[in-house]
């Protein structure tokens, strides 16, 4: 089987190196002829990325290069990785890749193309206007060791408009490893690959401010972190944090962090704060969006069976709801039998009115908010808004 790799840089030529290794015929592109000559070189003289002089040398025999287009015109997969540098306005320059599909396609127009250059979100379904069959396989490589992390990663992403263009080029991919490969739309892909890189910023960023605050006790910040990375959990969207602990513990964050001159700790912890309230005013908002004025909520409690509403987003939202009342007066109709006692003592307004059950509750209610996960499964025929269900309503 033959397959053809557009764009021979610092990514494109160790992509193909890794499927030439696996066996495959690689047919290898790249516009510029001085890049080809320089790659001919490395054969001779080490390159500056690990392995590529090695895989030239012992896999070389199964890699063509050229500058010839025409050439792709018996091949069926052609990954495409050409740059996509950044604009000034932070969105991916598409340019480079938009033309290599479309001189593909006027060579090939039956061609699976893939697309593992890192492109803005959205970009994959404007390419399938172009050529119909295409998929996208972002890759997470990092300099210094990406055939080792082509050969080695953690799990490998696909995402593909039709489920048997993403296998069929998975079966590419289970010949140079073993690990979990995923399959999801091509846009999902495009998230992953931008969401991915943004969560390991994240990290990096929390980790220098830990690193900050335990230096200025004189602690150890290794030993901190190491054992903070064994209770890494796995949230799924929903309302923001709520409980006795999380909020105030954050807010202890912030006052320390104001009073040692941690700057990065004391913005981080105002960012957490704002972003939390947020979510707040975010669901207002879809909440007034239906314009109707009897609105159901399933759960009040800060958490699933539990009694307690510390700092229940649930509760905030329905007092901001009453306390705002422009032009429309709500009444609320709440089912919670855990946390009703507790919820009593805050929520005081005749608006507000208990339910002995679910079915009262959807029975009297004109929408629906789910306000803790337990009650997501709730089926109903009325407007529905549930954080826990990616926020969707309807």
């Amino acid at each position: 089987m033959k397959i053809g790799v557009i764009g021979l840089g610092k990514l494109g030529l160790p992509l193909a190196l890794v499927f030439a290794k696996a066996g495959y015929e690689v047919l290898g592109i790249d516009i510029s002829e001085d890049r080809i000559n320089n790659i001919k070189e490395f054969y001779k003289k080490e390159a500056q990325e690990p392995k590529v002089t090695e895989y030239l040398q012992k896999y070389g025999e199964n890699l063509v290069l050229t500058t010839d287009y025409n050439r792709l015109s018996d091949i069926s997969i052609i990954v495409i990785i050409t740059q996509g540098p950044s604009l000034p306005d932070g969105s991916f320059n598409s340019s480079y890749v938009e033309k290599a599909v479309k001189d593909v396609h006027s060579i090939n127009d039956d061609t699976l193309i893939v697309i593992s250059t890192t492109t803005n979100l959205g970009t994959i379904d404007n390419l399938s206007k172009i050529h119909n069959k295409i998929c996208c396989n972002p890759e997470m490589i990092k300099q210094g060791s990406i055939i080792n992390d082509f050969e080695n990663p953690k799990f490998t992403i696909i995402g593909a408009y039709k489920k048997e263009e993403g296998e069929k080029f998975a079966e590419i991919w289970k010949k140079v490893h073993d690990k979990p490969i995923f399959y999801v739309s091509p846009i999902e892909a495009e998230i992953l690959k931008l969401s991915l890189n943004v969560s390991f910023d994240l990290g990096i960023t929390f980790a220098n401010i830990i690193g900050e605050l335990c230096e200025k006790y004189n602690a150890k910040s290794n030993s901190v972190l190491d054992i903070i990375y064994h209770d890494r959990r796995n949230y799924k969207p929903g309302l923001g944090f709520m409980g006795p602990c999380f909020p105030r513990d954050v807010c202890n964050f912030k006052r320390i962090s104001l009073k040692n001159s941690i700057e990065s700790g004391y913005l981080f912890s105002h960012f957490l704060t704002e972003a939390n309230d947020y979510t707040v005013e975010r669901y207002i908002r879809k909440i007034k969006s239906f314009d109707r004025k009897k609105i159901g909520i399933l759960g009040i409690s800060y958490k699933p069976n539990v009694p307690y509403i510390f700092e229940s987003q649930p509760i905030k939202i329905i007092q901001q709801l009453i306390n705002e009342n422009v032009g429309l007066e709500y009444s609320f109709y709440i089912f919670d039998p855990l946390a009703e006692e507790n919820g009593k003592k805050v929520l005081t307004s005749s608006n507000i009115h208990f339910c002995s059950s679910i079915d009262e509750c959807l029975e009297k209610a004109e929408t629906i908010f789910i306000g803790t996960a337990n009650y997501s499964d709730i089926k109903t025929d009325k407007p529905k808004i549930d954080p826990w269900n990616y926020g969707i309503a309807g």
